[in-house]
């Protein structure tokens, strides 16, 4: 198995941040390559044992389908959630910490192939890297054309998507 962790710093409050990634289908904004992110769960999103379906494209031919459940979330701190991803098992994560100019993101994510992709677990560590660069690059993106805008209601975001007041 392999563990990466990567940082980056935004300047943006902590509840805004948490707010962003505490819905469902923003997740689709910043995960490389993922092009839909949809809960499957009843309920809100914000909640250990929340279920999503991602799909992945790539070279935009291939797609691959992703299962995810949220394995914990603690209210402007942290979110992670383990997936499969055909063979291979990963969970992953961001803990969210205050600074004096924002917030600091830390990303880590478990690489676990099985079956044929343990072929690959040499270069794990490589691309795991690699999507750890990417993600950060991306959510440091979306985050700053966040909180949505005016017509949207940022305040139930905050809350967590579907189902919430």
């Amino acid at each position: 198995m392999a563990r990466i962790e990567s940082m980056i710093q935004i300047r943006k409050q902590i509840e805004d941040v948490f707010a962003f990634m505490n819905v469902a289908e923003n997740h689709a904004r910043f995960i490389p390559n993922m092009v839909e992110f949809k809960q499957t769960s009843s309920g809100s999103f914000g909640r250990v044992g929340a279920t999503a379906n991602g799909l992945l494209r790539y070279l935009g031919i291939f797609k691959i389908p992703v299962s995810y459940e949220i394995i914990e979330h603690d209210v402007n701190h942290a979110l992670a959630m383990k997936g499969k991803m055909g063979p291979v098992l990963f969970k992953d994560g961001y803990v969210l910490s205050s600074t004096a100019n924002g917030t600091r993101i830390k990303f880590w994510l478990e690489l676990n192939p099985t079956g044929w992709t343990r072929l690959f677990s040499p270069f794990a560590k490589l691309i795991g890297k690699i999507h750890a660069y990417e993600t950060l690059s991306n959510l440091r993106k979306a985050l700053k054309i966040w909180p949505p805008s005016s017509n949207e209601d940022a305040s139930r975001l905050r809350h967590g998507a579907k189902g919430h007041p």
